[in-house]
C-alpha cells in the first residue's frame, strides 16, 4: 500500500531531471545571446570613439558621453542573486545547500561535532577548478578580538562556574597561542608569538580540480572545532594547523566550475543563525542578510516551533525587507525523514493507527506548510506593506529531505522538495535577470541616443528663453518634489511620538527582561560585561543574541514600523508614499518635454533622449533611496548605542566581588538617567535629520542630473561632434532587443 500511495503522489507531480525545464532553458538561451550582442554593439562604438577620450581638454558633453559609455561596457550587465541561508547550527543548512548544488558531501555536515562556524559564500564561475578564498581577521581585529577574549576569562576569577562563552572563548585562546593562553593577559597575549601561521596577506587560497579534493582541504577550515580543543581536551591533532586557524577566519568564498544545477551569478550564503560573538563577523552577519535577494529559514523539523533563535531570524528576515534588498521569504523545515508513522496518531486525534510511515510525513507536512505558513505571513504582515512582493506569493513554506532525495526509501524524489526549491531557485533568478537586463538595455539605448541628439544638434538649435523656461520648469518641479518628500516624511513624526512614550514607559520592564535571562547563573556577570564592551549587543553561546541597544528601542519600531512601511512601499499608491511623490514629479516633467518638443520643433532625437535619461536618472534616485533606507531605519537604536556608549565603558570596567549586580545597577541607573535627559526624544530627532538628509540628497541629485542633461542636450555644436560616428543602426537594434524582453 505505501508503494502505490507513493507511485500515485509521484504522477501527481511532474518530474524535473534538468536544472532548466525546455521553456526556462530558451527563456535564458535568449537572455544571453541579448546581452551578448547588446555588450557587443556597446563595446564596438566605444572603440570607434575611444580616441576623442584621449584630449585633454576635452568639452563637457564629451566628457558626459565617455563617462557613460566606459562606465557601462566595464560593468557587468548583472548583479548577482545573493540567497541566505539562515539557521541555526545543526539546522541542516550545509546539507541542504550541498544537496541543492547536486554534492552529497561538499561542505561540512553535521555528525559528531557541528558544522560550519563562519560564513561561507557559495557560487558558480566558468572556470574549470573548484576554488576556496579564505579571509581572516585583519591585525587589527585579531587584537580587538584577543582583548575582548581576555577580558572574557579574566572574569573566570570572579566565579567558579563556567559556560559555552567563557570554554568557547579560552578555546579560541588556546588555538591560537597554545596550552596555558588564558591564564595570560592581553598585554602578554600581544607579546607571545602565535603557534600557528598566519599568512600576511590574510588570504589563503584553495585550488583542485575534483570536488572531493577541495572539500577534504577545505573541511579542517570550515568546520567548528569545538569538539576538539578545549580545557582538559589534547588541543589539536599533530600536523592539523589549519584545524587552529578557525578564530580568525573571517569569511570563507567558494567558486564551483559550471554546474547543470545551479545558474551562474546564485550566490548562496550560509550564515550563523543569530549573528556572531566576534564584532567584525558579526557587521558582516547584518550586512550579508541585507544584502540577500532571498532569505531562507532553515529549522529542524524536531525545532520548528518555539525555538528563540527562530523569532530572532525572522524579524531579521523581515527587517531585510523593509530596509535591504530582500524581496522573498522562505522557510525550510529540514530532515522530514526523521518523523515516524506512529507520530501521526499520537499528535492526532482521530488518525487511523496503523498509517504507513510515507503517508504520515506527507499529512504532516502539509500541517507544517499550513500552520508555518499562517503564522509567518501574520508577523510579515505586522510590519510590511500589504502589497510587498514576499506576501504575494503563495508557497512560503518548504519541507524537505536531503536523505530521502538521495536515497529514497520512503519518498519520491519530488516529494522531498529538493526540486521545487531547485525551481524556486530558477525563477527568482529568470525575474531578477530579466529585470537587470533591462535596465542595463535602456542605459545602453540612452548612450547611442546621446550620440544621435550631438548629431542632431544645430547653433542655437531652440530660442535661448524657451530653454531657460524649460530649465526653471524642471527646477520649479524639483523644489515641489522636496516639499513633497518632506510632507511624507513628516507622517513620520506622530507614530514616532507615540513610540517615544512608549519606550518611556517600558524600558525599565524591557531591560529587566535581559537581566532576568541569568537570573539563575552566577556566571551571568561575564556575559552582561561582553555585552557592555561591545556597546550593548553580544551573541552569547548561551542566551543567544543580547542587544539592549535594540531592546530599548523596539517600542518605537512597534508604533512607527507600520509608517514606515507605507511610506516606502512601491505600489498600491497612497498620499503617504514617497514613491507617489517621486511617480508624479517624473509624469510632469516628461510631459513638459513633450509640450516643449511641440511648441518649438524640438528633434525627436532630443525628445527621446529626455524621456530615456529622465528613467535612467530617477531610476538611480530610488536606488539612492534603498541605501538611505537602511540608514533611517536603523538610526534609532545606534543613537541609543552613542548615547549609552559611556554607560557601557563604565559599566564593562567593573569588577571584583558582587560584578554582576553593580553592573546591572550602573546600566539601570545610567539608562534611567539618559532617559530623563530625553534619550529616545533625541533617538527620535536623529531619525527625522535622517530623513531630512534624504530629501536634501534627492533634490541635489535631481537638480544636478537632470539640469546637466539639459545642458548637454543644448550644447553648441563643435567640430568634435562632426567627427563622432552615427550610431542610428545600433540604436534602433538595442530597441529591437528591448523590445522582446
Amino acid at each position: 500500500a505505501q508503494g502505490d500511495s507513493t507511485d500515485k503522489i509521484a504522477q501527481m507531480q511532474p518530474r524535473l531531471q534538468q536544472p532548466f525545464q525546455q521553456r526556462e532553458q530558451e527563456i535564458l538561451r535568449n537572455y544571453e545571446k541579448i546581452e551578448s550582442r547588446a555588450r557587443k554593439l556597446l563595446s564596438t562604438s566605444c572603440q570607434q570613439i575611444s580616441h576623442l577620450f584621449l584630449m585633454k581638454d576635452m568639452p563637457g558633453h564629451l566628457a558626459y558621453l565617455r563617462d557613460r559609455a566606459t562606465s557601462l561596457d566595464s560593468r557587468p550587465a548583472l548583479e548577482p542573486i545573493y540567497i541566505g541561508l539562515f539557521g541555526s547550527s545543526g539546522a541542516g543548512k550545509s546539507t541542504l545547500l550541498n544537496t541543492i548544488l547536486g554534492k552529497r558531501f561538499f561542505l561540512p555536515v553535521s555528525g559528531m561535532r557541528t558544522c560550519t562556524s563562519c560564513q561561507v559564500h557559495v557560487s558558480i564561475c566558468r572556470s574549470r577548478q573548484y576554488e576556496a578564498k579564505i579571509f581572516l581577521l585583519s591585525d587589527e581585529e585579531w587584537k580587538e578580538e584577543v582583548r575582548n577574549l581576555a577580558m572574557l576569562v579574566e572574569s573566570r576569577r570572579e566565579s567558579n562556574e563556567t559556560d559555552s562563552d567563557l570554554e568557547h572563548a579560552i578555546k579560541e585562546l588556546r588555538a591560537v597561542y597554545g596550552e596555558g593562553a588564558e591564564e595570560k593577559s592581553y598585554e602578554e597575549l600581544m607579546r607571545t608569538r602565535p603557534e600557528i601561521t598566519i599568512p600576511p596577506s590574510r588570504v589563503i587560497t584553495l585550488k583542485k580540480t575534483e570536488a572531493d579534493d577541495l572539500a577534504n582541504e577545505l573541511d579542517p577550515y570550515i568546520r567548528n572545532q569545538d569538539g576538539l580543543e578545549g580545557p582538559g581536551v589534547a588541543d589539536n591533532p599533530p600536523g592539523c594547523e589549519q584545524m587552529r586557524l578557525w578564530p580568525l577566519i573571517k569569511q570563507v568564498q567558494v567558486t564551483l566550475p559550471p554546474s547543470e544545477l545551479v545558474p551562474e551569478g546564485v550566490i548562496f550564503v550560509d550564515i550563523p543563525g543569530t549573528g556572531d560573538a566576534n564584532r567584525k563577523r558579526d557587521e558582516m552577519w547584518k550586512e550579508s542578510i541585507l544584502q540577500c535577494t532571498s532569505i531562507w529559514i532553515i529549522a529542524d523539523v524536531e525545532r520548528v516551533f518555539g525555538a528563540k533563535a527562530h523569532e530572532i531570524m525572522v524579524q531579521e528576515a523581515i527587517k531585510a525587507c523593509q530596509v535591504g534588498k530582500c524581496s522573498d521569504i522562505t522557510f525550510v523545515v529540514t530532515k522530514m525523514d526523521k518523523i515516524k508513522e506512529d507520530e501521526l496518531p499520537r499528535n492526532h486525534q482521530g488518525a487511523t493507527v496503523g498509517v504507513s510511515k510515507h503517508d504520515a510525513i506527507l499529512k504532516i507536512k502539509q500541517e507544517l506548510k499550513t500552520k508555518k505558513t499562517r503564522a509567518l505571513r501574520d508577523k510579515m504582515k505586522a510590519k510590511l506593506a500589504s502589497d510587498e512582493e514576499v506576501l504575494q506569493r503563495q508557497e512560503l513554506v518548504f519541507t524537505v529531505s536531503a536523505q530521502e532525495y538521495w536515497n529514497p526509501m520512503v519518498l519520491s524524489k519530488e516529494e522531498s522538495e529538493i526540486p521545487r526549491l531547485r525551481e524556486h531557485v530558477r525563477k527568482l533568478y529568470l525575474d531578477m535577470k530579466r529585470k537587470q537586463l533591462r535596465d542595463y538595455m535602456k542605459e545602453i539605448l540612452a548612450v547611442f541616443s546621446l550620440v544621435d541628439v550631438y548629431h542632431s544638434t544645430q547653433n542655437s538649435p531652440n530660442p535661448p528663453m524657451k530653454k531657460e523656461e524649460l530649465k526653471n520648469f524642471v527646477s520649479e518641479k524639483i523644489q515641489a518634489l522636496k516639499n513633497a518628500t518632506q510632507d511624507t516624511f513628516g507622517h513620520m513624526d506622530g507614530p514616532l511620538i507615540s513610540g517615544v512614550k512608549s519606550a518611556r514607559a517600558t524600558h525599565k520592564k524591557n531591560l529587566e527582561r535581559i537581566f532576568q535571562q541569568g537570573k539563575k547563573s552566577s556566571g551571568f556577570h561575564r556575559t552582561l560585561k561582553a555585552v557592555c564592551v561591545r556597546k550593548g549587543v553580544y551573541v552569547s553561546r548561551v542566551y543567544n543574541r543580547i542587544d539592549i541597544n535594540n531592546c530599548l528601542a523596539k517600542p518605537i519600531y512597534g508604533e512607527s514600523d507600520t509608517m514606515f512601511a507605507n511610506i516606502f512601499r512601491k505600489q498600491m499608491l497612497t498620499r503617504t508614499c514617497l514613491q507617489a511623490a517621486i511617480n508624479e514629479f517624473r509624469d510632469e516633467v516628461k510631459n513638459k518635454f513633450d509640450e516643449f518638443a511641440v511648441n518649438t520643433n524640438l528633434e525627436r532625437s532630443k525628445l527621446n533622449f529626455f524621456h530615456q535619461e529622465t528613467d535612467i536618472i530617477m531610476k538611480a534616485v530610488e536606488r539612492q533611496i534603498l541605501l538611505k533606507k537602511k540608514a533611517i531605519y536603523e538610526s534609532l537604536e545606534l543613537a541609543i548605542q552613542t548615547i549609552l556608549t559611556p554607560c557601557y565603558e563604565e559599566a564593562a570596567n567593573i569588577r571584583g566581588s558582587n560584578s554582576c549586580i553593580r553592573i546591572k545597577t550602573t546600566l539601570t541607573q545610567n539608562i534611567e538617567l539618559e532617559v530623563r535627559k530625553n534619550m529616545f526624544e533625541r533617538a527620535k530627532e536623529k531619525m527625522m535629520s535622517e530623513f531630512q538628509d534624504l530629501t536634501e540628497q534627492i533634490a541635489t541629485k535631481l537638480s544636478n542630473d537632470l539640469l546637466s542633461m539639459l545642458g548637454i542636450a543644448f550644447c553648441q555644436r563643435d567640430q568634435l561632434i562632426g567627427v563622432l560616428p552615427v550610431f542610428q543602426a545600433e540604436c534602433q537594434e538595442i530597441r529591437s532587443l528591448l523590445g522582446t524582453l
